[in-house]
């Protein structure tokens, strides 16, 4: 097949441009003089794909050769092929994942009856799946703009613009994601979809929304952590590069979810005066949710969101209201913020700031992939137990230290590792209540819920102890 040989710019003559008779061949640097049939085999790039199979970085020159010989087809099977094998080195971080959602986020009496029929869930993930991420980038901004949404890329604006940005308004948009990380974060939500979908069938935020929870084991969602222009903005904004991942998230809505609340990430302000342990002599009246930005919340946008696929909403500056009042019931919502934008976006919000998701009238799930970057300002000393509300205490709000595997961080790249450094541990605990042993800190094992350094608990002690609670 003489499509299928590369060009004389990789080194090898093309037979629509033989080297005539007696020609130097300077592949072989032998005097040319026989014929076609008794050349040396060239390699192909379909060869090298049937070779490849077993070995990723063989797979990986064979597609970086097919994209040179413009072979787009070669180059997106073998592409389907790095990626599945990707995908499959996650299936054991996956397991484990499902397991620790059910215990930390499903609901104690939540029904076992789904509201849709498992094979139209995957219609829903289809699109993820398909490995397509084109979209029209322009078009969308242009409907970004016409919701008043202005999505900055720094390829033409500064980090120090959107840095601004998220500064005044709570939340700030910023192209992000490339097509080669866009595809495996696409199908990596998927997959952790499908399991929060069948561990809580009808939503655990509503009917078919769904938070995923902190999936933060899975190391393939660290990837996301690392992502330049993210990074570039929190540095403008933060004034250092001191700032460090606390754990790793998303949510989803799926065809047929109804609006959300407006909410803050936050606890309410009676909580959070119990939650946070802060005193400034100087400042007494200031409260720990009153200091410049501890915490965001980085959003990926994992599908191009239109008004139809429901796209979260954000009323412009509320972050700095949430210490001082509640948010408004939705009888009384003030007017917000559609945050339309194209696949690949990263959405960077504060985490005090008033936001809802819409809802979803398309027939394709709505993933959002999340990555929680804490400041310099952030301490753990500032947490004590929840009070009188102890559920809010502080399992949600410290390091996911220990779901990284040590293995798996020394997997990660050098900016990975300083980004990543307080999830990673090796420590091996026992239960405090059925005394079951040699338990992963962090994925098979939880503090007790309350007090910081309270005692260990396997994850089903964990979820009765949440389940009395919330008797």
């Amino acid at each position: 097949d003489t499509s299928l040989l590369p060009p004389r710019s990789l080194g090898y003559p093309s037979l629509m441009h033989p080297y005539p008779i007696g020609a130097a061949r300077p592949w072989l640097g032998v005097p040319y003089a026989t014929r076609w049939h008794s050349r040396p085999p060239r390699p192909s790039c379909r060869r090298l794909f049937r070779a490849a199979k077993q070995d990723i970085a063989a797979l990986q020159t064979a597609k970086q050769v097919a994209e040179q010989t413009q072979h787009a087809a070669l180059a997106d099977a073998i592409d389907r092929q790095l990626l599945a094998r990707w995908l499959a080195g996650q299936e054991k971080d996956l397991d484990e994942y499902e397991t620790f959602f059910r215990a930390t986020e499903c609901s104690a009496d939540g029904s076992q009856h789904t509201s849709h029929p498992p094979d139209l869930l995957e219609e829903w993930l289809q699109p993820l799946e398909s490995g397509s991420v084109h979209s029209e980038r322009d078009l969308d901004e242009l409907r970004a703009e016409a919701e008043g949404v202005h999505i900055f890329d720094l390829k033409r604006d500064r980090a120090s613009e959107a840095a601004a940005a998220l500064r005044r308004d709570g939340f700030v948009a910023l192209a992000a994601l490339g097509p080669t990380v866009l595809r495996r974060a696409r199908r990596l939500s998927a997959a952790l979809l499908r399991r929060v979908a069948r561990a809580e069938p009808r939503g655990n935020r509503g009917e078919r929304r769904y938070s995923l929870g902190r999936t933060t084991m899975v190391p393939g969602t660290l990837e996301l952590a690392t992502c330049p222009a993210v990074c570039q903005v929190l540095e403008s904004f933060w004034g250092t590069k001191s700032f460090r991942v606390q754990c790793t998230g998303g949510d989803a809505s799926l065809p047929g979810a109804q609006q959300q609340d407006l909410h803050a990430d936050v606890p309410v302000k009676e909580v959070a005066d119990q939650l946070y342990n802060y005193y400034d002599p100087e400042q007494p009246d200031r409260k720990f949710m009153e200091l410049p930005t501890p915490v965001v919340k980085v959003y990926f946008a994992m599908v191009d969101m239109d008004r139809k696929v429901g796209p979260p909403r954000f009323v412009p500056g509320t972050h700095e209201l949430t210490a001082k009042q509640d948010v408004p019931p939705p009888d009384q919502e003030p007017p917000s913020t559609h945050l339309v934008c194209p696949a690949g976006t990263a959405i960077i919000m504060d985490m005090r700031v008033w936001h809802g998701g819409t809802e979803n009238n398309s027939k394709t799930a709505r993933p959002m992939l999340s990555v929680h970057y804490s400041g310099p300002s952030y301490s753990e000393d500032v947490l004590k137990d929840g009070g009188s509300i102890p559920f809010f205490g502080t399992c949600y709000w410290t390091y996911h230290r220990g779901a990284l595997q040590p293995e798996s961080f020394e997997c990660l790249s050098e900016s990975g590792k300083s980004l990543c450094k307080n999830l990673v541990s090796s420590l091996k605990v026992s239960c405090s209540k059925c005394h079951m042993s040699h338990l992963s800190a962090g994925r098979s094992a939880l503090r007790s819920i309350g007090p910081p350094s309270g005692p260990w608990l396997c994850l089903n002690c964990w979820a009765a102890q949440k389940s009395s609670i919330m008797r």
